[in-house]
């Protein structure tokens, strides 16, 4: 099977998911330390047409958030260059997909909503949040892997900002063995690990509150 990646394109339909519901992914978290489905209905260019909700998506509990800190020892609050947290996930979707036959294609559109903060160290006013986009099938093979860059810009006197990633459209196959349920959309900041183990280490202090 083949998936490609295309930069943005004409969506029918798009839905914001304000609650994504992570999970904890082991495959996944191992390939970068070296939410719920959507109601949306899209429908074919035929005069038939063949009605597909958007595949579901997914948040990697451990790599929603992204702390840097600023170059040495320091790990206080006075040492942060510059956070960010997955405040959101926004899918459109648009079928292309025979009735008769049910084979296909559907693009899927995916940005991600940043809330990004300057932290006390940050002199620059810059910040670049690594990502990820990974596209699994329903056994959790990898069909696409996208690593992707936000750069952004804190101006003036701002020190907290809500950034939308560009959006980024995936095509994915259709067939009848193939639907929209066959895919799922797991997303996450691409960290390293020594971010990994500070997220784990933040959210076992909040579990012990």
């Amino acid at each position: 099977m083949s998936l490609s990646a295309q930069p943005k394109r004409s969506i029918r339909f798009r839905k914001n998911f304000p609650h994504p519901r992570p999970v904890i992914a082991a495959v996944l978290l191992c390939f970068l330390a070296a939410g719920c489905s959507t109601v949306d209905k899209v429908t074919d260019v035929f005069a038939d047409p063949l009605v597909l909700p958007c595949p579901d998506y997914r948040v990697i509990a451990e790599a929603a958030s992204l702390t840097r800190f600023r170059d040495g020892p320091g790990r206080d609050l006075t040492d942060i260059n510059f956070e960010g947290k997955i405040a959101n996930v926004e899918l459109g979707c648009a079928s292309n997909i025979s009735k008769k036959t049910r084979v296909g294609s559907m693009d899927v559109e995916v940005s991600l909503i940043l809330n990004a903060a300057r932290g006390p160290a940050n002199k620059d006013r810059n910040a670049q949040f690594p990502y990820f986009i990974r596209i699994l099938d329903k056994n959790e093979n990898i069909l696409k892997a996208l690593d992707l860059n936000a750069a952004i810009n804190f101006p003036g006197n701002k020190t907290r900002l809500l950034f939308r990633t560009p959006p980024l459209t995936f095509v994915l196959p259709i067939t009848p063995k193939w639907l929209h349920s066959y895919y799922r959309i797991f997303v996450g900041f691409k960290l390293s690990r020594d971010d990994l183990k500070f997220n784990r280490a933040r959210r076992a202090n909040k579990a012990r509150r």
